[in-house]
């Protein structure tokens, strides 16, 4: 087939959606944003400018242990799903798949990944991209054969992950190597969950295993954690102060705790995203009461790029100017503020467009040619 005939064959839609994916990736989207309002400005309590209230430490606590590393888990799990999403349908329009998914995410870290990093560097994107990247030359092994393939996969790649970010250098860009091993488990995992006969509707009691299986990688995970302080402590003077320090300032710790550190934050945090995707993937597909008010949330996860980068240059516009002098609740005040305008926004828009407007660019850049707008 030339590549004519692939162009032409482009969707000019999106596929159809999976429900309870389109509300999973509002609900880590929301889990991302909501750690990120709190570090794109610092606030006065941050800042060492207002001591932290009863309420704020309460609030700051109880969305930290909620969100914090799961919905970035999630997140990166629903890519993996997204990626064979997207692999199957290439192949069934008779395009090249492993070329379409380079376009995509080279498209995804240069255009819009390298541009946020530049204003703030806690960007996910730009990694995102470069992993995708890597994952590409994969798939065609992780979408074949044996459905086991992608979660030994994912195990292989955890288990590796602690040595590769102790080998590589620390700070600046390196970063966005170093997690490169971590972040293509969660991937695999994403890959796997596609693969599962449940995710094609067959009846399954998989969304209940997964919330369980979540509390326990969860519960896992935190047992590593805690284990390498008792294991490795680190050593104190007479004073309480950290005998050894690093460079940076940091107190020095043993390689051993480290790896334990890394591999117990991967799997409370594969945990997280586990059981956060079964209970929505539950709640969903028991159609009641939850699963109409959890629906209201599904426009927004079909336009999370504009939402993830729109939230970004709000919180820079409305808090700039109160660097070290807003609160930790206000700033909360502001994303909550944020989520609600941009629900019932997504909800209109979506009604009358296909993709939402970032959404549409990365698209006409995958596929090469204007995706049609309007419904």
């Amino acid at each position: 087939m030339t590549e004519a005939a692939r162009a032409a064959r482009a969707p000019s839609e999106p596929a159809p959606r999976v429900a309870f994916l389109d509300v999973a990736r509002a609900l880590a989207m929301i889990g991302v944003v909501m750690m990120n309002v709190t570090v794109v400005v610092f606030a006065a309590e941050r800042a060492g400018e207002l001591a932290p209230s009863t309420l704020t430490s309460v609030v700051d606590t109880g969305a930290s242990l909620l969100m914090s590393g799961k919905a970035r888990a999630m997140l990166m799990v629903l890519l993996g799903v997204g990626a064979v999403l997207a692999w199957r349908g290439a192949v069934g329009r008779g395009q090249r798949p492993m070329a379409v998914m380079v376009r995509r995410y080279v498209a995804l870290g240069l255009l819009f990944g390298v541009p946020h990093l530049l204003v703030f560097d806690g960007d996910i994107l730009t990694h995102y991209a470069i992993t995708a990247v890597v994952l590409a030359p994969l798939m065609p092994v992780l979408v074949s054969g044996s459905r086991h393939r992608p979660v030994i996969a994912a195990a292989a790649l955890f288990a590796l992950a602690p040595g590769f970010e102790l080998l590589m250098p620390t700070g600046g860009a390196w970063i966005l190597v170093s997690l490169v091993p971590q972040t293509l488990a969660f991937f695999c995992v994403g890959v796997w969950l596609a693969r599962t006969p449940a995710f094609g509707g067959a009846p399954s009691r998989l969304p209940v295993r997964l919330v369980w299986t979540g509390l326990v990688g969860q519960a896992v995970g935190m047992a590593l954690m805690f284990a390498s302080d008792l294991l490795f402590p680190i050593e104190l003077d007479a004073a309480g102060v950290p005998v050894h320090l690093g460079a940076d300032g940091t107190p020095v710790t043993h390689p051993a705790s480290d790896a334990l550190v890394s591999l117990g934050g991967s799997l409370s945090g594969l945990g997280g995203a586990l059981f956060y995707l079964g209970l929505v993937w539950w709640l969903v597909g028991r159609g009641r009461a939850a699963s109409r008010v959890l629906g209201v949330l599904a426009p927004l996860g079909r336009m999370t790029l504009t939402v993830y980068l729109g939230s970004t240059a709000v919180f820079l516009l409305t808090m700039s100017p109160f660097q070290g002098e807003i609160t930790v609740l206000a700033q909360y005040g502001v994303a909550t503020a944020y989520f609600v305008l941009m629900a019932v926004g997504a909800r209109l828009w979506m009604g009358r467009f296909r993709l939402g407007p970032l959404e549409w660019v990365w698209r006409s850049l995958t596929y090469l040619r204007p995706m049609p707008m309007r419904r």
